[in-house]
């Protein structure tokens, strides 16, 4: 699968550090390309995500990351799990990337905002 990484200052929910952190997610064009916030991101090329660039290139969705903390003991201290990141783009610049601890659908790499496909927005349900 192919993704792009941006390298960006967030902070471990497990250890609190906040450390640079490549986090990986598909937005724009899927070339293995390499970002920071405030970079413009690019919709050229046959392999893009979503397949259509958002209106106005306003796009939220999730990213992954695994915490590089070089003061943690061991490789393993900060990764009960690979960490989640919401990157936020605004006219086709990444203008945050931060933890995310939200509501997720189980899709990989999902797009948060514009919701995608017409569905309509979740609602938090008892079950």
């Amino acid at each position: 699968m192919t993704f792009n990484t941006v390298y960006a200052d967030i902070q471990c929910p497990f250890c609190k550090e906040k450390v640079t952190s490549g986090v990986g997610f598909r937005i724009g064009s899927l070339a293995n390309k390499n970002y920071k916030p405030g970079e413009k991101i690019g919709w050229e090329g046959a392999h893009c995500h979503p397949s259509a660039r958002p209106k106005d290139g306003n796009i939220k969705a999730i990213g992954y990351f695994n915490c590089d903390n070089v003061k943690c003991k061991t490789w393993s201290d900060c990764y009960p799990e690979v960490q989640q990141a919401l990157i936020t783009v605004k006219n086709d610049v990444i203008e945050k990337v931060e933890v995310y601890k939200g509501p997720l659908s189980g899709e990989q790499f999902e797009i948060i905002d514009p919701v995608q496909g017409g569905a309509q927005k979740r609602r938090s349900s008892k079950k």
